[in-house]
């Protein structure tokens, strides 16, 4: 009850996974362990946070964690594994010098549309761990899944919204610089100028600027030229 709790609270994963993680050790009684995550490239663990149980750890917590040996099993398998006597086994080779002593492990998946994501690492229980801590541990990685689901359901979500915002300022923007005319325009049937809305009229150059973003390249039309430039041959027939 408490892990799911912790799912509800929607907080952020690393905080919601630490949660998870304490109530798991301490309802199956390890002693270590730690939370991390499969990175983009599928061929490392992230570690969030690392429990070491009050023994020395002096592996420099930057180097890169490969997945292999039995947590390997459980990524590729998506169940949760354990093994009694690790110190005495093959998998000990795999783990870096100055690693906390693990007399015993446990990694629980999280499993995500069938595969596994991220790994709860249990370690150093009093007494040897039995399937029925693997169920334990199993039902709070399925917690943890949950809770890494949710949060990054939330981060699209916060992520579309910041998007959205995005467009309705940039749509904002573009339409305060948008300068619409509408309705009747009064303009001279002979010189063509336009009257203001305040008696004034203006040269049709003029009335355009002030109201929209129309820009004016004059040149000169071929009737016109004809007609005011007679001697002069601006249009090749």
């Amino acid at each position: 009850m408490s892990g799911s709790k912790a799912v509800l609270a929607q907080k952020g994963f690393t905080e919601s996974a630490r949660a998870i993680f304490d109530h798991c050790k301490d309802l199956i009684g390890a002693a270590s362990g730690y939370v991390a995550l499969l990175t983009e490239t599928g061929e490392e663990n992230e570690v969030l946070f690392l429990e070491a149980g009050g023994l020395p750890c002096n592996v420099n917590p930057e180097l890169p964690m490969p997945i292999r040996g039995l947590c390997a099993e459980a990524y590729h398998s998506n169940k949760t594994v354990y093994h009694n006597d690790f110190m005495n086994s093959g998998w000990i080779d795999f783990m870096p010098k100055g690693h906390v002593i693990l007399n015993n492990v446990m990694f629980a998946p999280l499993v995500i549309n069938e595969k596994t994501v991220g790994i709860i690492g249990l370690a150093n229980k009093v007494t040897d761990f039995n399937d029925n801590d693997a169920k334990m541990a199993t039902g709070f990685g399925e917690l943890a899944a949950i809770a890494l689901q949710n949060s990054r359901n939330l981060d699209e979500r916060i992520a579309a919204e910041q998007q959205r915002e995005k467009v309705i300022q940039d749509l904002k923007k573009a339409l305060s610089q948008v300068k619409q005319l509408s309705g009747l325009l009064p303009i001279c049937s002979h010189c063509k100028k336009i009257r203001d809305d305040k008696g004034y009229w203006n040269q049709i150059e003029e009335f355009m600027h002030k109201h929209s973003d129309v820009r004016f390249s004059h040149g000169i039309c071929q009737e016109c030229a004809k007609k005011n430039y007679p001697d002069m041959d601006i249009y090749e027939d």
